[in-house]
């Protein structure tokens, strides 16, 4: 990178700038994410089909200090299951 003396001030190159303006590949020190990363990944699961499984806290929890999302929430939606042929009632396709 190039670097330029003006005196008693030292410039960088502009990329450096821009990047250090845009914020990459800064972590914050608190939740640990870059911009441009996503929170850890969590199942949800519908809480009436099965209320044992998945993530248990608050999905739309936010780092206190860059307010960044901490969680990429994944719903897990499952077809319910279908009925055969002298199962029950018909089903229509």
């Amino acid at each position: 990178m190039t670097e330029m003396n003006l005196g008693n001030r030292t410039v960088g190159s502009i990329d450096s700038r821009l990047k250090r303006l845009e914020g990459h590949d800064t972590r914050c020190p608190e939740c640990s994410l870059t911009p441009s990363e996503h929170g850890r990944p969590v199942a949800v699961y519908p809480s009436e089909a099965e209320p044992d499984k998945g993530f248990k806290g608050d999905t739309s929890e936010r780092c206190g200090r860059c307010g960044r999302f901490l969680y990429t929430v994944i719903r897990v939606v499952r077809d319910p299951p279908t009925l055969h042929e002298g199962e029950g009632s018909a089903v229509a396709r």
